[in-house]
């Protein structure tokens, strides 16, 4: 129900000649509007029941806006609780892939080691032998070897970098996409 102030009428209100309340009172509620009318100095019972009527129903308004916004929070309560077990969950699966990055890391320092003795033994079981017999002295075998090590060294990290280059190229094509396809949803 909206106050004639509320819809823009003038500050005198308009009585409704159609509807009249009538109800007995409870004496308690005798000697409050008794109290009240002493305390505010009003003589006639009905502007003042009026009052009391308006300043109940402005009551029951707030009530009904302040029940609205609980639910409103009781919203934000389960919005929470969302965001709480997502991140969880997120924790738990950034968890699982660094265990999976460790074993990835672990497997692949297996495979340098493996493939740098491979080397070192063909190195010493094929070359080396080749080599001292045309009298190369061994100074000049460990620098041939080192040599070849930087070259190896060298060519990996030259591929390492491309690969680096080609996934932040596609990370930011992604990002570019997401942004664009963002960009269309808020439109």
């Amino acid at each position: 129900m909206m106050l004639a102030r509320e819809r823009g009428m003038s500050k005198r209100r308009v009585m409704a000649k159609a509807k009249v309340y009538g109800f007995s009172p409870w004496v308690d509620q005798v000697d409050a509007i008794n109290q009240i009318m002493k305390d505010t100095g009003e003589r006639n019972e009905s502007a003042l029941l009026r009052k009391l009527v308006d300043e109940a129903l402005d009551a029951r308004r707030r009530k009904s806006q302040s029940a609205s916004f609980t639910e409103d929070s009781d919203h934000a309560g389960v919005r929470v609780k969302t965001i709480e077990s997502l991140l969880v969950r997120l924790v738990r699966q950034e968890d699982v892939s660094l265990r999976i990055e460790d074993v990835c890391l672990a497997l692949l320092q297996d495979v340098l080691a493996e493939a740098y003795a491979t080397r070192r033994l063909l190195w010493e079981s094929l070359v080396l032998p080749q080599l001292r017999d045309e009298g190369i002295d061994m100074n000049e075998l460990e620098h041939r070897f080192v040599l070849q090590d930087n070259r190896a060294r060298n060519y990996a990290y030259g591929l390492a970098e491309q690969i680096k280059q080609s996934q932040e190229s596609t990370n930011e094509l992604l990002q570019a996409r997401r942004a664009w396809r963002h960009a269309c949803l808020d439109a």
